[in-house]
Formats: C-alpha cells, sequence, structure tokens
C-alpha cells in the first residue's frame, strides 16, 4: 500500500494468536491513531525520473542550494514529491521512480458531512450481493469514480474547498483514478471510513437523547 504510517502494528501471525478482546483493543486503538494523526500515503508516479542538467549537478557541488532547487518541469510545483529507490520486478536491480506523498489529517466535520453526501449516492443491497454476487459486484464497479472522489475530498480536508465541484477535487479525483489500484483505493475508503467513526458518533448521539430525554413525572396521589 505504500502507507508512511502503518495501522497493522503486529503480525498477521500474532494477531490470529490473540484472543477476541485483545483483537477488538488492537482494532480501537487503530482507529484511535488515525482519529489523532491521520494516515499517511505514497503513489507512485507515471513520469521517468529525469536528472537535472550538467551544469548545475557541477554547480550543485559548490552551490547545493542551486542543485536542489532544480525540479522536473513535468511536475507540478504544488506536489510533494521525492525520488525513491524501489526493487525492479523484472530485473535484480533497483530503479528509481517518482513518488507523490500525502497526509490525510483527522477528518473536521464540513468534510465529513462531504463524504457522508457522497456514500449515500452508492446503491449498496447487501441481499442482492449475496443472491448474484458476479452481476452485483459488476454494477457496483461503476461507483469507481465516486470512490476515488471521496478519497479526494478526505486527503483536501477542508469543506470551504473540497465541494464536490471543486476543481481541486476533480483534478485530484483524476490523479487517483490513473494512478491508483482497485486493491489500493479499496484500502484507502476503508480507512476514510474508520476516520469518520460512525460508530463513535452514533454512541454520541445515544448519550445526548438519553441526557435530554426527560423523566417522566410519578402521579401525584391526593
Amino acid at each position: 500500500m505504500g502507507f508512511l504510517f502503518n495501522t497493522q502494528t503486529m503480525k498477521d501471525d500474532k494477531i490470529e494468536d490473540m484472543s477476541k478482546e485483545e483483537r477488538l483493543q488492537l482494532e480501537e486503538q487503530a482507529i484511535e491513531a488515525l482519529l489523532s494523526y491521520g494516515v499517511k500515503f505514497s503513489v507512485p508516479l507515471k513520469i521517468e525520473v529525469k536528472e537535472p542538467p550538467r551544469w548545475i549537478r557541477s554547480l550543485g557541488r559548490v552551490l547545493p542550494k542551486i542543485r536542489d532547487s532544480w525540479r522536473n518541469k513535468n511536475i507540478p510545483k504544488n506536489w510533494n514529491v521525492d525520488v525513491a529507490e524501489v526493487a525492479d520486478l523484472n530485473e535484480t536491480e533497483t530503479k528509481r521512480i517518482y513518488k507523490r506523498y500525502f497526509h490525510i489529517k483527522p477528518l473536521y466535520l464540513g468534510t465529513m458531512d462531504i463524504i457522508r453526501k457522497l456514500t449515500i449516492e452508492i446503491d449498496f443491497d447487501e441481499v442482492k450481493l449475496q443472491e448474484n454476487s458476479i452481476p452485483e459486484g459488476e454494477r457496483l464497479m461503476k461507483y469507481i469514480s465516486l470512490m476515488a472522489k471521496i478519497v479526494a475530498v478526505a486527503t483536501i480536508n477542508c469543506s470551504e474547498v473540497a465541494n464536490v465541484d471543486s476543481k481541486e477535487v476533480a483534478d485530484l479525483q483524476q490523479f487517483y483514478l490513473s494512478h491508483l489500484t482497485a486493491s489500493r483505493l479499496q484500502k484507502l475508503c476503508s480507512i476514510i471510513s474508520k476516520m469518520s467513526d460512525t460508530a463513535g458518533f452514533t454512541n454520541s448521539i445515544r448519550l445526548i437523547r438519553v441526557v435530554e430525554t426527560p423523566q417522566p413525572k410519578a402521579d401525584r396521589v391526593e
């Protein structure tokens, strides 16, 4: 997945040996970490790494700031991008690629409300999925673009900017559509769902209603 902040802190074999109570406690700790710090992740770019011109490399020996300030013109200036060494699947050597870094910070209430409005657009029926898993699964694939938009809104995390019609959301949504695999998109949506803490809000509403509900007065006996 490429996460810099890993919500799973233990190996799968150790988790399997844990009791149900221990697993619940671990999950609660992971959700609390998401709510407090958010999640960082990186996305490989489809741009070939380009080295600075020779004159910049030569001048950079004396003035490192000039070398470090050089940037591939194919990469927008507002992108947080770095060069990383990764293993080449077809060769034994490593190769250098560009990675764009993101940080989905703890969600603001306005962002969560936008995500809620987008989520209810998804027509999901568990019964239909169980009865006709293949055709129903294929039908749900049409929501891939909407899921990418949800991730974009969560990444921007500013209700004044991240409305569903903004150019910033559309650009980031298109970036995710062209750079994320299905499994990575699913994992991000799952994390965003946990960060929304629907269960926590439900419990809060339940507690508020209990506090606000007036207790019936006992009938007065004359």
